[in-house]
């Protein structure tokens, strides 16, 4: 069984020594971190499934590295205890107000910090099986070529993927980018891939030439958002067939339903779910980049989504595009 990650971030060289001794011979695997800015990078690097945090330390303090962590979509979820004084309760009690999982304050018993932590993960569990079995319902749609990737693997594709490349889920097991990727292309779009999945950039948006079965090429272009995925980053994205771009412009529909959006809006929700680009979207609105901008925001906001693949999902969830 996979060891939980548990990252502690202490100024304090003897509690934090304790600690990392204690939680090693208890069977976790443990990264400790002085202050909050080396917490910070550790945490994008390593996704521990619990963070230990100090409060009050030089630098980024405990609440300013909590804030910086639920801004990025990777770490948004990771549970986190505050390790505090007495005399903090003012910041205890913003911290809690943040969204922290819990508190335990100095001088503790350790046995008793370690209930809180194995309380932590088994709920952490628990929410992150069912994240799983709504997560994959929502993504397995006919729609849209949905992939995840992660560690150098596709962790899961969906049928309409493993179709588009004329093979089969069970084919992408052993796969990975540079296995479908034609080599003139590749080098420049592993490296955004790895970027992404090392913690440089949350998204990648890229067009590309592709293997299909038998070597036959076509051109796909693919959106993916960072996230944390059973405890390691992975990218989980949709790719699109642009080979056959106007044939795809005609498969979607409107529906009546527009959840308070306006026409302009429709209608570049629906070109964003043809996986039209920026710039595309554009020009085949004649109005600004930065007008594109202005609607994507707005359409963000009006269905509460966090960037365009949340956007896309959110579509069809809600039925605001079929299928004719």
């Amino acid at each position: 069984m996979k060891k939980k990650k548990i990252l502690i971030i202490e100024d304090d060289i003897t509690l934090r020594e304790n600690l990392t001794d204690f939680l090693n011979e208890e069977g976790y695997d443990v990264r400790a971190a002085t202050d909050g800015l080396t917490g910070l990078k550790l945490t994008i690097k390593q996704l521990p499934d619990l963070i230990l945090c100090d409060i009050m330390m030089q630098g980024m303090n405990g609440i300013e590295f909590f804030k910086t962590i639920q801004q990025i979509n990777a770490t948004s979820a990771i549970p986190l205890i505050f390790i505090t004084a007495k005399s903090e309760k003012k910041d205890i009690r913003a911290g809690m107000h943040l969204g922290a999982d819990d508190y335990i304050t100095k001088p503790f018993d350790l046995n008793e910090l370690h209930l809180a932590i194995k309380t932590r993960l088994a709920k952490q569990e628990r929410f992150q099986k069912a994240f799983d079995e709504k997560f994959y319902a929502l993504i397995d749609n006919p729609l849209l070529g949905v992939f995840i990737y992660s560690e150098n693997k596709f962790e899961y594709v969906n049928d309409t993927f493993a179709k588009m490349f004329d093979l089969t889920i069970y084919d992408f097991e052993k796969m990975n980018f540079s296995d479908i990727i034609v080599d003139k292309s590749g080098e420049y779009v592993l490296e955004k891939i790895r970027k992404c999945l090392n913690g440089s950039q949350e998204c990648i948006q890229e067009k590309f030439e592709a293997f299909k079965k038998d070597q036959k090429k076509m051109f796909i272009e693919i959106y993916a958002n960072l996230i944390n995925f059973k405890g390691s980053p992975a990218l989980v994205g949709n790719a699109v067939d642009i080979s056959k771009k106007e044939k795809n412009i005609n498969v979607f529909k409107i529906a009546d339903n527009s959840d308070n959006l306006t026409k302009r809006e429709i209608e570049i929700l629906k070109q964003v779910c043809m996986g039209l680009s920026t710039e595309e979207i554009a020009a085949t609105n004649y109005i600004s980049i930065r007008t594109v901008g202005a609607h994507r925001a707005k359409l963000l906001k009006k269905t509460e989504s966090k960037n365009s693949t949340e956007l896309i999902l959110y579509a069809l969830r809600k039925k605001i595009i079929s299928i004719d």
